[in-house]
């Protein structure tokens, strides 16, 4: 609660942000929101979410949907080509958990540093 009145006080004083997100449809399945808003991010993180315009460096996503990160279940293709275009379509984890990989640790440090995604595999 305490969090969410820090947010709605930043936001009513017209602190700058480092990065805005305007005009983009918002959906947040864990609140349930589904609205067009704007996002103010600071150091990484989101900030505010507001009906109101917010003040800092802005794109403008109008039209557009903007989302968390969605986590692939089932992913087949553990391949950086797959990974980066999983990544334009929103995926943010990549996980292999049907058929897995025997050596486990090879596949990890295979990726090691160069995903442009989260990825896992089962044993």
């Amino acid at each position: 609660m305490l969090t969410l009145l820090c947010i709605a006080v930043a936001a009513a004083f017209g602190q700058p942000y480092d990065l805005v997100i305007a005009n983009g449809r918002v959906m947040d399945p864990e609140s349930k929101l589904d609205a067009v808003r704007h996002i103010g991010i600071r150091a990484g993180k989101i900030a505010a979410i507001s009906a109101t315009p917010l003040q800092g460096r802005s794109i403008d996503a109008k039209g557009l949907t903007v989302a968390a990160g969605f986590i692939d279940l089932h992913s087949h293709g553990q391949v950086m080509e797959n990974y980066r275009l999983q990544s334009r379509d929103g995926v943010t984890t990549a996980l292999e958990l049907e058929v897995g990989n025997e050596d486990i640790d090879a596949w990890y440090r295979e990726r090691e540093g160069k995903l442009p995604i989260n990825a896992g595999v089962s044993v």
